[in-house]
């Protein structure tokens, strides 16, 4: 389980281009997720449904969210104010193609074994 201290489900991420943005609001190139299971969104600039894992929201700080919610703003030119409402509702999904995903909890290592 991931928490503000310690995340256990964690994505590290590949693409070179996405990194940068994902390193500018964490400072690493990874970042913690809620499942090691991903889903399928539809998302602006792709035809089809794409593999996503959800970043947890939970396990990142204030300021990390601030980052994002700025960042996010900036990237997309959309106002801060409705990227965080949109945050709040749907999450924020980073592409499957573009991540390594691993988890050091041990619950879901016990029911995948």
């Amino acid at each position: 389980m991931n928490t503000k201290e310690n995340w256990d489900t964690t994505a590290k991420v590949t693409n070179p281009e996405r990194k940068v943005f994902w390193e500018e609001i964490f400072g690493i190139d990874e970042v913690p997720i809620t499942s090691i299971i991903p889903h399928s969104a539809n998302l602006p600039g792709f035809d089809t449904p794409q593999a996503v894992y959800l970043l947890d929201l939970k396990a990142i700080t204030l300021e990390q969210r601030e980052k994002l919610i700025n960042a996010i703003a900036r990237k997309f030119k959309i106002p801060e104010n409705e990227v965080a409402q949109e945050l709040d509702k749907q999450g924020v999904p980073i592409l499957a193609s573009d991540l390594l995903v691993s988890t050091s909890d041990r619950r879901i290592m016990a029911s995948i074994l």
